[in-house]
Formats: structure tokens, sequence, C-alpha cells
């Protein structure tokens, strides 16, 4: 990784307008919390703890979309309001339990062994922090983020360049400790700790941008993956997909909630079983539109791909649906000739 791509990955908060707002929202969030202790420990701790266990899930979260997004080599999405509820991905809260490890290991060590250790064993989590995160990215399987093998194998692939990730995590540290000692000053210190989280975060899906993930589905688990689990993975990773786009569709922005779905499907190993997925999943909601919306995308990369008798099967079934269903404008021709090519005149007659 050359420097100016580490300077573009650390200046992402900076640059990048929706992470910018959610790193600023989450500073907003984090005074108010702190502001609480003014009212006394019976009220900050009912409105500070009522907020934390409020925005901690977002910000978790949408530290995981900031990693996974420039792993894809991706602009990060704005943050939604689907990221604060506790309930769902729940692969996304995972370092949660990385934090309350670390406390607990580091402490636990100085205790027993003194400062020294402490340290020690603060750096070897330093060390072994990024590969965990990188693969639960990647992966969204916790158990996968703390198989030893996995991060091994991360570490192996990326060799010196991986480095570069538990660096970064010691110098910020080190630079937080030193400003708030320089200068005593804590919401100087807070912003620069916040800006430096979310750095470290697009530095770590930077690191992995070299690696071909679209054509290499997930990083290599110790045991060979069999095709029920490769299934099961794109069940997973799908349903989550459709959660989040209904999420969206719901609240009336049927065009974002679809192209969520989109840019899923342009990362897929097997694009052609995953857009039949999708619309098959998409026509069991009560409100068939977004389907049939879908369903014009869907047809529109069958005639480009030459499949004429699942685009000819495809627009029956939407038919039934809604008969008045047409292809996209631009596609009415093509659609047209592969209704006659399938001998469907009824069909070619309606696209006519």
């Amino acid at each position: 990784m050359r420097p100016s791509e580490v300077l573009h990955e650390i200046t992402l908060p900076a640059r990048s307008s929706s992470v910018l707002f959610a790193m600023i929202l989450f500073f907003v969030l984090l005074q108010i919390v702190l502001l609480s202790r003014v009212l006394g420990l019976v009220l900050s701790l009912v409105l500070g703890g009522w907020l934390l266990v409020f925005v901690l899930p977002a910000f978790l979260r949408y530290l995981m979309v900031v990693l996974e997004a420039r792993a894809y080599k991706r602009e990060p999405e704005p943050l939604d309001i689907d990221l604060f509820p506790w309930v769902g991905r729940l692969w996304t809260l995972f370092p949660i339990v990385h934090l309350i490890g670390f406390v607990y290991v580091v402490y636990l060590s100085g205790a027993c062994f003194g400062s020294g250790t402490a340290l020690a064993v603060a750096l070897a989590y330093a060390v072994i922090l990024p590969a965990s995160l990188i693969t639960l990215a990647i992966t969204h399987s916790a158990l996968a983020s703390l198989n030893p093998r996995t991060i091994f194998e991360l570490g192996k692939r990326l060799g010196f360049a991986y480095l570069i990730a538990p660096a970064f995590v010691i110098a910020a540290t080190w630079l937080v400790v030193r400003i708030n000692v320089q200068f005593n000053a804590d919401m100087l210190t807070e912003f620069i700790s916040l800006y430096l989280v979310f750095a470290a975060f697009a530095l770590f899906g930077g690191l992995v941008q070299s690696l071909d993930l679209r054509s290499e589905l997930h990083i290599p688990l110790p045991a060979e993956m069999d095709a029920a689990t490769i299934r099961d993975r794109h069940l997973l990773t799908r349903t989550a997909v459709l959660n989040h786009a209904y999420g969206i569709i719901s609240r009336g922005d049927r065009d974002k909630g679809l192209q969520h779905i989109y840019a899923t499907l342009a990362e897929e190993s097997d694009e052609d079983a995953g857009w039949a997925w999708f619309f098959e999943n998409l026509l069991q909601w009560e409100n068939p539109e977004a389907a049939l919306v879908f369903a014009q995308r869907y047809l529109h990369e069958l005639l480009r791909n030459g499949e004429t008798v699942k685009a000819v099967k495809l627009m029956l079934r939407c038919r039934g649906v809604n008969p008045a269903f047409k292809p996209l404008p631009e596609d009415i021709e093509f659609a047209a000739a592969a209704a006659e090519d399938c001998q469907n005149d009824e069909l070619a007659s309606f696209l006519r």
C-alpha cells in the first residue's frame, strides 16, 4: 500500500460528506452523554445511560459500514436510522466483544503481572485487532473473525502491508495521549479520537482492496467451504440486504432501497441466482410494486445476456401480477423480439 493510498484512506472522514456527517452527529451525541453528568448521579445514569444504549449500536454498525465499503472500493453509505436498533445484523455489533475483551485482558494482565505485561498485551491486541475486524466485515461471521488461522491467513496474504494497520492504531493512541497531556482539552481530545477511530476503520478496509474480493467470495476459512456452506452464506447476506431494503422502501424511498439491492448484486459471485432470489422474495411483500420495478432491471440483465426464455417467463410472471407490466423503454424492442423467438405472439403483440 503506497503512502498516497494510506493518506487517501485516513482522510476519508474529512473527504466524505456521509462519513463526516455521521462523525459529527456521534460527537454531538457523545457530548450530550458527557454533559448529563452535571444533572447529578441518578439523572446522569438515566439520561446518559439511555442515550449511550441508543447510540452505541449505530456507532459500531456504521464503523463496520465504513470498513466494508472501503474493502470493496465503495464510498460509505450515509448513516441510516435502521442502524440504531439493537436487533438485526448482529454481526455488526461484535466489535463490542473486542472492546470488552480488550479492557478485561489488559486489566487482568496488569493486575497479575504488572504494567509492563499489560502494555505488551495491549500491543499484541493492537496487532491482531485489524485482521479480526477485516475478517468480520468481509465474512459477516463472528466465529471466523476469532479464528486464529483465518487471521493468520489474512496477514500472510497482505504481507508487510498489514503492519500499517497496527502501526496506525498504536500511533493514533500515542497521539491522543500526547494531545491530552499537552493541551488538557477534553473536547479536542474526544473529537480527534473519534476522527482517528473512523480513519482506522477506513484504513483497515483500504488494506484489502488489493485482494480481489469480488471474485474471492470470502477470505478462505481453515476448511474448504462446500456448496451448502456457500449457499448458507449467500442466504444470510441476501436476507440482511432484503431486510435493510424493506426498511428503506417502507419509509417511501423505493429507489434508494432497490439501489441497495443492486449494489449487493454487483458484488455477487453468482449474479443469476441473486437476481432470481431477490425477485422471488420481493414478490412476497404485500405491495408488489417494488418487485415489478426490480423486475424491469432484472429483465434488462436477462435480455442483455441473451437469456430470452428466462426473459419471457419473467414478463409473463409479472403480467400475472399486473397485466400492464412492461419492460424499460429501451428494452421494449428486445423484449418483443424475445417473445417472438419463443413464439408467444400475444406477448409480442402487447409489447409492440
